[in-house]
């Protein structure tokens, strides 16, 4: 099967999965380093306010605790998401329907054969998580199971491999993480300003006009860097949407399964999958059924217009 061409925005310009793909790792990339940029630019703002002289030291601390988060997002993301969401491993004799269809993509994926989980839910989705092909695990709802026909649910089960094979999870849980980091700064700057303070040292006129700049950058700041940074995060999710739907037609070579699927799920009219909020942006589809939209607080793009463009290849 040659390579297929997709529409990447609507703007109706057609260019190749893998030009598509090079493109979201560059996008992604930039923004992730933008998250950095703001908990630098709110460490350098908190010392210039707080004491200049502890610049480097509040600089430092930030860049340290935006490692430490990514540390453990990188070695426990897949773990937590799996206790929280109640999943439990599939054996081969529990379910050796799901785990053959689940091989053969991983050989048409190129990729080891991930963990199996299942939800014990009614409500049809599925979500991926694994810090690489090596470490990967799908997990699958038994309601998906049971709505979808076997081309319907290899296409989902290739979307979600896609995420592992393109290291979505590894990338989304780091960049997650970065911004829980600028969120804790932002709380104990906060505290620092109200309790222990100092106001800086510098005494002469021009110090304290410095003081008086940083002080409103800050505060500045403090409101609006997670704020963007949850925008940039929900952008970088909403791309990558797009990107597993599209490798997860190539895995399959046949995009009609995996948008007949989607054309379940937004029919689906029984009851929401009852699952931590935390993990909302990890599913195939948002389980709030309004919040799979075109609007920059959403994590899932519109069921319509994955849709269209897996339609479109």
């Amino acid at each position: 099967m040659a390579i297929p061409t997709i529409i990447p925005d609507a703007g109706g310009k057609r260019i190749s999965l893998l030009d598509w793909k090079a493109s979201n790792v560059r996008f992604s990339v930039l923004l992730g380093m933008s998250v950095f940029v703001l908990l630098g630019a709110l460490a350098y703002f908190a010392a210039l306010v707080i004491d200049p002289e502890l610049t480097y030291l509040f600089i430092g601390i930030a860049l340290v605790v935006g490692g430490v988060q990514n540390i453990v997002a990188y070695w426990f993301s897949d773990k937590i998401a799996l206790n929280v969401s109640g999943a439990r491993e599939v054996t081969l004799q529990e379910n050796r329907y799901l785990v053959n269809i689940t091989e053969a993509v991983a050989i048409g994926a190129g990729v080891p054969a991930p963990k199996l989980y299942v939800l014990d839910s009614s409500a049809p989705n599925a979500f991926a998580t694994g810090r690489n092909p090596a470490h990967g695990v799908i997990v699958v709802s038994t309601g998906l199971i049971e709505l979808l026909d076997r081309q319907e649910l290899e296409g989902v089960v290739a979307h979600e491999m896609a995420h592992i094979k393109n290291y979505d999870i590894l990338f989304m849980s780091m960049i997650a993480a970065t911004v829980g980091a600028l969120v804790i700064l932002r709380d104990v700057i906060w505290h620092s300003l109200r309790y222990g303070g100092r106001g800086g040292r510098d005494r002469d006129n021009g110090g304290s006009q410095a003081q008086a700049i940083g002080a409103v950058i800050l505060v500045v700041l403090m409101i609006l860097a997670p704020i963007l940074a949850t925008l940039l995060h929900l952008a970088v999710s909403r791309r990558r949407e797009y990107l597993a739907d599209a490798t997860g037609a190539y895995i399959t070579r046949n995009p009609e399964g995996l948008a007949r699927a989607l054309e379940k799920l937004r029919n689906y009219q029984g009851k929401p999958l009852a699952v931590s909020e935390g993990l909302h942006h990890m599913f195939f589809t948002h389980p709030k059924a309004q919040l799979n939209a075109a609007n920059a607080f959403a994590t899932h793009p519109p069921l319509e217009e994955r849709i269209k463009r897996l339609r479109s290849m």
